[in-house]
């Protein structure tokens, strides 16, 4: 009888999966904050696609294991052939603009294009990276009172609409100033979220890619917007 269930579980072992769960899918995973997501995600063990062009640089996401979706982000065809490619429970936008050319509404066309397929295949969660001052939200932030609002920040707010309100549960995490200086600043592990839309902090890409993980998969996240602060941190000077 022993020998029986021990071969019974060593086939249950054998059939499991290397992922007990659906996998995550990262737009703008090669870039500085998306590759400190995903370096997080592979190691929690989760399952990771990066949706990259064919010559975007990957050397941040070297040694790590994670399969690729080859396509662009201002091509909606290629996105929902990303989502169908495989079964994933999360998806997560830290895209982006590059380059010289600018599209006025490429925040907007991201954002509508991984509703439109996360919604198709089923995905339960979306988590988009955005800004302080996207949108309506320049209105009511006191340090932002004097400053003119970009045409980028106009586009980010259509995207958090577009994310809010398009029936597959969201999480949005702004940001309001990512220190650049190099090498590029450590977590500081003090960084939180608030509900709280007029605040305006500091945070580093390594703090963000750490609060991504803590509202991911998180029931009490859901539905959110939330600012990224991080108090420790001072503040740029002009």
């Amino acid at each position: 009888m022993l020998k029986v269930l021990c071969r019974a579980l060593a086939l249950l072992l054998l059939a499991t999966p290397a992922f007990a769960k659906d996998g995550v899918i990262v737009f703008g995973g090669t870039g500085r904050l998306g590759s400190d997501i995903v370096k997080l995600l592979v190691q929690a063990g989760e399952d990771v696609t990066v949706f990259t062009r064919k010559d975007d640089n990957r050397d941040r996401l070297t040694g790590l294991k994670v399969r690729y979706a080859i396509g662009d982000v201002l091509d909606e065809a290629s996105i929902g052939k990303a989502f169908s490619s495989h079964k994933f429970r999360v998806a997560i936008d830290a895209s982006a603009q590059r380059g010289e050319v600018k599209a006025p509404d490429f925040y907007e066309r991201v954002a509508r294009a991984i509703v439109t397929h996360g919604k198709r295949t089923g995905v339960n969660q979306i988590i988009l990276h955005g800004s302080i001052g996207a949108g309506e939200n320049i209105k009511i932030v006191p340090a932002l009172a004097s400053y003119k609002q970009t045409p980028a920040l106009v586009d980010k707010g259509k995207a958090e609409k577009l994310i809010a309100d398009g029936g597959v549960p969201y999480t949005i995490i702004r940001n309001g100033v990512i220190p650049n200086n190099e090498p590029l600043p450590p977590a500081t592990h003090k960084a939180g979220l608030t509900v709280d839309e007029t605040t305006f902090s500091a945070v580093t890409r390594a703090d963000l890619a750490i609060l991504t993980l803590d509202v991911m998969d998180n029931p009490a996240r859901l539905n959110r917007i939330y600012h990224a602060i991080d108090a420790t941190l001072a503040m740029p000077k002009e």
